[in-house]
């Protein structure tokens, strides 16, 4: 018996795409600005075949939003987060569509390499400021050649993404474990993170609290690492 009921709905069948040459872009389909879906505070990682597990980063919400060979990003903290962090404009070059938007973090980081959470603080406080590279950890696709996959189960969604996005230096689609959330909390703890992400292969995407679909996990017991972990450790780690 897993964490969710075995009665649960089945996920919902793929959408039969129909090609119709209507003469409208579907990159300006896109919305203007997405409503976030927030994740619910658990007790304890877990392990549950039901659920995709990965590293909570220390940075901010941030949504990337690729249309007409044209990047803009949305965060809570600043009006037009490119003028502040224009390394992340590389994000763009790395898609093999349009009309993506895409849910993850933005962290700063150091010389490096690593997540520096003073630098992240620092720069969104006054986009005047320099010091450390931005860098970009992409957890969702929510839209794709101008259509959205929000309705979709993250199980396709998550497929889609590493399929669209191609890993950089600075970009990268998350890496995490099926099912084992206790293994990867052990590695989390011994790379100085404080959390793990929790999401349901079956669970939609849909603005506010998320339930049981995401969660957020606290990594009890965190060991003080000697260094803080490097952005590329990630795509190190045997995850996926």
């Amino acid at each position: 018996m897993t964490r969710r009921e075995r009665g649960r709905p089945a996920d919902p069948p793929e959408q039969l795409r129909l090609v119709l040459d209507v003469g409208v872009d579907p990159a300006a389909r896109l919305p203007e600005r997405m409503a976030p879906m927030t994740a619910t505070v658990g007790e304890a990682p877990f392990d549950d075949e039901d659920y995709f597990f990965e590293p909570w980063w220390p940075g901010t919400r941030t949504f990337a939003f690729a249309e007409g060979g044209r990047l803009r990003l949305q965060t809570d903290h600043l009006a037009d987060p490119l003028s502040t962090f224009p390394e992340l404009e590389v994000i763009g070059t790395q898609l093999g569509a349009d009309g993506v938007v895409l849910d993850g973090t933005l962290l700063v980081l150091d010389e490096e390499g690593r997540p520096d959470a003073e630098l992240l603080r620092r720069r969104l406080g006054d986009p005047s400021a320099t010091g450390g590279e931005a860098a970009f950890v992409a957890s969702d696709l929510l839209w794709v050649e101008g259509r959205s996959l929000m309705a979709q189960a993250f199980r396709h969604r998550h497929e889609r993404l590493g399929n669209v996005l191609r890993d950089g230096r600075l970009c990268v689609a998350t890496r995490g474990l099926r099912g084992e959330g206790v293994t990867l909390a052990a590695a989390v703890a011994s790379m100085g993170l404080s959390a793990l992400s929790a999401r349901c292969f079956s669970g939609a995407y849909h603005p506010g609290a998320a339930g049981d679909d995401w969660l957020r996990l606290p990594v009890t017991e965190t060991p003080a690492p000697v260094t803080r972990p490097l952005l590329v450790l990630l795509n190190r780690l045997p995850l996926d």
